[in-house]
């Protein structure tokens, strides 16, 4: 219950406890209640100080009021770590009046002194002069000496405090904008002026359970959880941004992004903790979240490519099946280079088994490609056969086409079937340099009795 700095203050610790009148002999308290019950649970006493007889006196403009205690009863001024508090016993025979003087409303304190009395005189915002006596053998400088300099503190840290409530408004609006930059700007001012209550606050006392303290501490809460909704926005972003660049098979751009939003929240999540905040479930909850998701991001690159792969085996066309292993092949490539040049391993899959995986599409790309040429051409010679030069060529172009492309893969993955494949290109082009021109109609090869071979399903023959 005693005000940090000033343990050995309270003199007479009855004045806090005991009420009843006194007599000749007795001393007397308050009427109705004791003085510990006036004062908040975690309020703490510094001073305490009484009178019998001239009571609490306010001076305004408008008036003057007096409060004096009934017989056998007191007045008493107690300096607490809030304020300044007056109880008059009995006042007037009507019951104990109290009054509250807080130290963010005291503007000037004096001190004044008589033959018998001396006493303090308290000056507020509001023009309001309280006065208390007391004898003159009472040495009260101690806790005019308190009260002086608690009214300063108090003045000074909650000047702080406002000024950083302003800015944490602020916190708020720029965050309802998504301008995280802004926001943390205004907590970083914020902070600095936490930092200026919290230096000004030791002037008055060093214990924190004190209630300058708490006021701070109250302020200091608020801006914790505005760094933390900070966090949390900023990492809601990033993981976003994370899922649009994974829709892009911008794969180590979402990587990077996941691994921000996870900061992010970890930088949350230890907020969270320390101040005991009920969103540490939540956060703790998003961390795991993004750890997942960071996990089937790894996964992914390998396994699209082996969905395209499987796909190609399941096609019921050449051109289908062709047209997955090069999907394949694009995805197992991807798969390969994620990591090169990075230290540490993101994504799945062995670089060695990956590329004994792309040989292996490369020859089936190169296989089927050559199935379908085969196809076209003959369809070619059918056709030439049947003096259907127009259509032949056609036939003989689109064979020339899968090669083609068969080629451009072959060339850059597996230049060991090149030579091959060059030979059927020159055979191709050899029989088109030997078709003659003729009068007939166009037909096209869809339009033959064996259909389009990059159409015609699959048999086993």
């Amino acid at each position: 219950m005693l005000a940090s700095q000033d343990e050995n203050a309270i003199v007479d610790e009855e004045l806090l406890t005991e009420t009843g009148s006194g007599g000749v002999f007795a001393s007397g308290y308050l009427a109705d209640k004791p003085l510990i019950e006036h004062l908040g649970a975690a309020e703490r006493v510094a001073f305490l100080l009484s009178n019998k007889k001239k009571g609490v006196r306010r001076e305004s403009e408008e008036d003057t009021t007096v409060y004096t205690p009934g017989d056998g009863h007191r007045a008493i001024a107690a300096i607490t770590d809030t304020r300044v508090f007056f109880v008059v016993g009995d006042s007037d025979g009507t019951g104990d009046e109290s009054f509250a003087v807080p130290y963010t409303e005291i503007e000037d304190v004096k001190t004044r002194s008589g033959m018998l009395t001396k006493g303090v005189d308290i000056w507020t915002t509001e023009g309001v002069k309280w006065r208390f006596s007391v004898r003159s053998s009472v040495d009260i400088d101690p806790a005019v000496e308190y009260l002086e300099r608690a009214a300063v503190v108090w003045s000074r840290v909650e000047s702080q405090l406002g000024h950083a409530r302003r800015h944490l408004a602020d916190v708020e609006e720029r965050l309802s904008d998504g301008d995280h930059d802004a926001a943390r700007d205004a907590a970083s001012t914020a902070r600095d002026h936490v930092e200026e209550a919290q230096r000004k606050a030791p002037e008055l006392s060093t214990n924190r359970d004190d209630a300058v303290w708490e006021r701070v501490h109250e302020v200091e809460r608020r801006l914790d959880a505005s760094v933390m909704n900070i966090h949390v926005s900023r990492a809601e972003d990033h993981a976003k941004a994370a899922h649009d660049e994974w829709r892009r098979e911008q794969y180590n751009e979402a990587y990077d992004a996941f691994l921000q939003a996870r900061t992010e929240y970890e930088r949350a999540l230890d907020i969270a903790r320390d101040d005991d905040f009920p969103d540490e479930s939540d956060i703790r909850e998003n961390v795991d979240t993004v750890t997942q998701s960071l996990d089937h991001l790894s996964k992914s690159p390998l396994q699209r490519a082996e969905t395209a792969y499987e796909r190609a085996r399941d096609a019921d066309t050449l051109a289908t099946t062709a047209d997955q292993f090069e999907v394949a092949l694009e995805r197992y490539q991807t798969a390969l280079v994620l990591d090169w040049g990075s230290d540490d391993r993101r994504f799945a899959g062995d670089s060695d088994e990956l590329r004994e995986t792309i040989e292996r599409v490369v020859g089936e790309i190169v296989h089927t490609r050559q199935r379908l040429a085969a196809y076209h051409r003959t369809a070619g010679d059918r056709l030439h056969a049947a003096d259907r030069s127009v259509a032949a060529a056609v036939a003989y172009e689109n064979a020339l086409d899968e090669i083609g492309q068969a080629l451009g893969v072959a060339k850059e993955l597996q230049p060991g079937l090149v030579a091959d494949l060059e030979a059927s290109i020159e055979t191709l082009t050899d029989l088109l340099d030997g078709l003659e021109p003729s009068d007939d109609d166009f037909e096209f090869v869809g339009d033959m009795a064996d259909g389009d071979p990059r159409t015609r399903r699959l048999s086993n023959d």
